[in-house]
């Protein structure tokens, strides 16, 4: 094997994205990384202990990645409170689809157990942002007289559902040919404002001239 001279941990790093994204997490672990990167087996301890230290990582990273995703979506949506929340739940869903890796990592339940300081700021962040975009949501007329957390909470279940089913190979193939990008809209819209179908139009128009 030969030294490492370069960014090790960040090469530790994108490469178990990678193996995630195709292999998924179970079929992760410090010696194959060690042998697709051409190091010892015992490089990649300098930087991870172990499976588990890794993977905290990489969810640290994609909550960040994925608070800086949905809100740069948010503030392309413009001022409107309504669209800027839907905007937040259409990105969630298509970061889950783009960033595999990053996003299963943040979902992990032993990653999630074991989370440390760096961990849990970095979700923490994330989830201040969303429920300040949800109050000034429900300022704006959406749940009105349901509290906060409820609201964010609702919407949250809706958009990881449609996430889970969307990276579903079983229901893909049950559902044919599938638009993603509009059921993504229409189960967003769906959460925002099911009364109202003209939202939905006219976030359509907006999404194909983007």
């Amino acid at each position: 094997m030969n030294y490492h001279h370069g960014n090790l941990r960040r090469e530790l790093l994108d490469r178990a994205a990678q193996i995630i994204a195709k292999q998924g997490i179970e079929n992760l672990s410090l010696r194959g990384l060690a042998q697709d990167l051409g190091v010892s087996h015992g490089a990649p301890a300098r930087h991870f202990k172990d499976k588990l230290d890794l993977l905290r990582a990489l969810a640290t990273e994609g909550h960040n990645k994925l608070a800086d995703y949905v809100f740069a979506a948010a503030e392309a949506a413009g001022p409107d409170p309504l669209e800027r929340y839907a905007a937040l739940g259409r990105a969630f869903v298509r970061f889950s689809l783009e960033y595999p890796a990053y996003y299963q990592a943040t979902r992990h339940p032993e990653v999630a157990a074991h989370a440390d300081q760096e961990l849990r700021a970095a979700s923490r962040r994330r989830m201040e942002m969303t429920v300040e975009a949800a109050r000034e949501a429900q300022a704006a007329g959406w749940l009105k007289g349901e509290s906060v957390e409820d609201a964010v909470t609702f919407s949250l279940a809706a958009v990881r559902g449609v996430a889970a089913l969307l990276s579903d190979p079983l229901y893909l193939k049950s559902m044919g040919s599938l638009d993603r990008e509009a059921l993504i809209d229409r189960m967003v819209r769906l959460i925002i404002d099911p009364a109202n179908p003209q939202t939905a139009r006219n976030t359509r128009k907006r999404n194909r001239r983007t």
